[in-house]
């Protein structure tokens, strides 16, 4: 994972340290093109009730499931005024799950955008919102997070974490007010807020060092 940070300094040097501080924390991952899912791509809905308001002209769920393709939204209630997913924003609260390719998504509340039958983004509150993907590869790595507010960008393929934000892959941890990921590229900006009361950390842990093996002993006569 590659990182960027700031610090509140001055408005120019805080631009260049943003620009100039990049820190190699772990091997970053090749860029793998983001595939957005087909324009009409099945999208399902399943819940235990629904109900319409009237006076809010809003439809009502709970205990719902919605799924495109592999991603899958779960919570305990929802509520919309746009069912064909065409260019509205659904309301999900308690027990929110948001599970896709970039991880999974635990909150209170999240608030997620259709467009032309497309998730486009979803933003997550909690107390706090955790964020959590195990990385590919032959040692496989778990990510995981935790912020007041997680917001996913799924065309930019980017999650934003803010508010008293962490991200750890178990060996390298990273806090602040505002965290970046940009999931394809393994690369963390992180900035500290205007006022200077949340400042950027970064904790690297070193790996146990195993221990020697015995030398062997030579039998004795």
């Amino acid at each position: 994972m590659c990182m960027a940070a700031s610090s509140p300094e001055s408005r120019a040097h805080r631009a260049r340290r943003r620009a100039a501080w990049l820190l190699a924390l772990a091997a970053a991952a090749p860029v793998a093109a983001q595939q957005p899912p087909p324009a009409q791509q099945e999208i399902l809905l399943e819940a235990a009730s629904s109900d319409f308001d009237r006076r809010g002209e809003r439809l009502l769920f709970r205990d719902v499931r919605i799924q495109q393709g592999d991603i899958v939204i779960t919570a305990a209630t929802a509520e919309t005024r746009d069912l064909e997913f065409t260019s509205g924003t659904w309301e999900f609260s308690g027990d929110v799950t948001l599970d896709g390719p970039m991880g999974s998504i635990e909150s209170d509340r999240a608030s997620i955008g259709f467009t032309d039958h497309r998730l486009q983004f979803a933003r997550a509150e909690g107390a706090p919102a955790r964020f959590a993907r195990t990385m590919p590869g032959p040692e496989a790595r778990r990510v995981q997070g935790t912020a007041n507010q997680i917001s996913y960008d799924l065309s930019a393929g980017e999650l934003t974490l803010q508010g008293q934000a962490r991200l750890s892959d178990g060996l390298r941890e990273a806090s602040g007010a505002k965290l970046v990921y940009r999931i394809a590229e393994e690369r963390l900006i992180a900035s500290a807020d205007e006022e200077g009361g949340e400042r950027v950390r970064i904790i690297i842990t070193p790996p146990e060092e195993e221990p020697e093996p015995e030398p062997e002993r030579e039998p004795t006569p």
